[in-house]
């Protein structure tokens, strides 16, 4: 039982760590609904700056036009993100009292919708349109300079990948948590690619870009949560930026960092577990008086090894011929990836975590269990007959009876005491005898557990100062191959 104990207070831990993490991806994901506000406030701006110039002059009214399409582009995509992320949140339960999903761990219902259901791969689609429809209001001739400094787009799958697509890679088993992150930094990189365009025709007109009137640093984490030999990656970028700019400097822990693109690629290899923290620093150097602004932010992840968890839900062994419940938690593998299988037992799946052990003979059983990036994990039990019933008449095992009690018997009666499974044992037959206290004994066999015949004779016969003796036994459980015997019971009659 010890070692019963120390397993469900590993799973326990293991489950703890992961609600931390789930916090985790709350706070990134509200640190992007953040940024894309301040973006979005800052592209108002740029796009009044635009419209004066056109209603100035005229020869800008083009850039104006393309300029209203790309905002129309970026809202209808935000928009159809904004209508995803709803239907999720719907679908887990709403938002509880602090704001966050109520089933926010809950891994099917993204699987569901954005894998098995296609939404994924539609998602995929209308990324890849609306990448090309924002290039394509660019003159052609800064098309190919400008496409790199629109964030909006896909990553490839890794060619190691075993997953068959981008959304089965990107979506498959994550949970609620995780997956709105995701959402949101897709509509913070449609905000961001407005922003260039909009830079890019109000450029045209000749007016430089005014400063905008917040900033915010912002990391965006390929993950969130690690195990142990990962790399850490996140990209680090400050809100409302100009993917042209030269003016930022990026600091991790004060390490100074490549800035490319408006933005800096922080990579660090992870060896040890827990929560992990670094302190972020930016600074931005205004293009027009010289001044520099910094801005400091810490993040945090959280790491965790991968770990199993069995535990046999009633004993610490296996019965022969009962069904035997047992839990097995995974943490920190996909779930669609874990493997079960067993020897000197049968193993059955009941739902995702739940399984039922049917062993045949007495001896020991090994569950092994293994999955994506963990090696096999081999637990070995003890396979125990049911143990031997305790044999009564009514609700007595001996002693004295008085006549009348004794001749209403229907017979004797096997059971299983403080043995939690729902098993019956069955008497196969057994001798009774009567002592009369001045008469010759009378003996005879009983097939099955209630008096018959000569038997059910011999227990109406009883008569004050009468012995009866129960004896031979037999009794058969689930799981026996042959019957096993019983010690016998002796009633003194009153």
């Amino acid at each position: 039982m010890i070692n019963l104990m120390y397993i469900v207070l590993t799973a326990m831990l293991a489950l703890n760590v992961s609600a931390e993490i789930l916090n985790a991806f709350n706070t990134i994901d509200e640190s992007m609904k953040e940024s894309s506000e301040i973006v979005g406030h800052s592209n108002q701006q740029i796009y009044a700056a635009l419209e004066a110039q056109a209603e100035a002059y005229s020869r800008f009214e083009p850039y104006r036009e393309k300029a209203a399409e790309a905002r129309l582009l970026a809202k209808t995509f935000y928009n159809y993100i904004e209508s995803i992320k709803t239907n999720i949140v719907e679908a887990g339960g709403g938002l509880d009292e602090k704001g966050l999903v109520v089933r926010k761990t809950d891994k099917d219902i993204p699987t569901r919708m954005l894998v098995n259901e296609g939404q994924g791969n539609e998602l995929k689609e209308k990324v890849d349109l609306a990448r090309t429809d924002l290039i394509a209001l660019l003159d052609e001739d800064d098309q190919t300079l400008l496409a790199d400094a629109i964030p909006l787009k896909i990553k490839e799958v890794p060619a190691d990948s075993d997953k068959k697509d981008w959304a089965q890679y990107t979506f498959q088993q994550m949970p609620i948590a995780a997956v709105l992150p995701i959402l949101s930094k897709f509509q913070q990189d449609i905000r961001i690619s407005e922003t260039v365009l909009l830079n890019y025709f109000l450029g045209k007109t000749g007016v430089g870009i005014s400063k905008p009137d917040a900033y915010i640093p912002i990391i965006s984490m390929e993950k969130s949560y690690l195990t142990k030999g990962e790399n850490f990656t996140g990209e680090i970028s400050l809100s409302a930026y100009s993917s042209t700019a030269d003016n930022i400097a990026v600091w991790v822990d004060g390490q100074s960092l490549l800035v490319e693109n408006g933005k800096a690629v922080y990579t660090k290899r992870i060896s040890s577990t827990g929560t992990k923290e670094h302190k972020m620093k930016v600074e931005l150097t205004n293009p027009i008086t010289g001044e520099v602004e910094s801005f400091e932010r810490t993040f945090s992840y959280e790491v965790g090894a991968k770990s199993v968890v069995v535990s046999a839900d009633k004993m610490n062994v296996l019965y022969v011929g009962v069904d035997n419940p047992l839990s097995i938690v995974v943490a920190g593998i996909p779930s669609a990836t874990m493997r079960v299988e067993a020897t000197g037992t049968q193993i059955e799946k009941k739902s995702s975590s739940q399984y039922i052990a049917k062993p045949r003979r007495v001896g020991n059983a090994k569950i092994t269990v293994s999955g994506e990036g963990l090696r096999p994990v081999v637990f070995d039990y003890r396979v125990k007959r049911i143990p031997d019933p305790v044999v009564k008449l009514g609700n007595k095992i001996g002693g004295r009876i008085n006549a009348a009690e004794m001749k209403v018997q229907q017979g004797l009666i096997p059971v299983l005491e403080a043995f939690d499974f729902d098993a019956r044992c069955k008497i196969v037959e057994f001798e009774v005898a009567r002592v009369p206290k001045n008469s010759d004994a009378l003996v005879t066999m009983n097939s099955g557990g209630r008096f018959t015949g000569r038997a059910a004779n011999i227990i109406k016969q009883a008569h004050r100062n009468d012995t009866y003796f129960f004896d031979a036994i037999k009794v058969k459980c689930p799981g026996d191959d042959a019957s096993r015997k019983i010690s016998g019971l002796i009633f003194r009659i009153k």
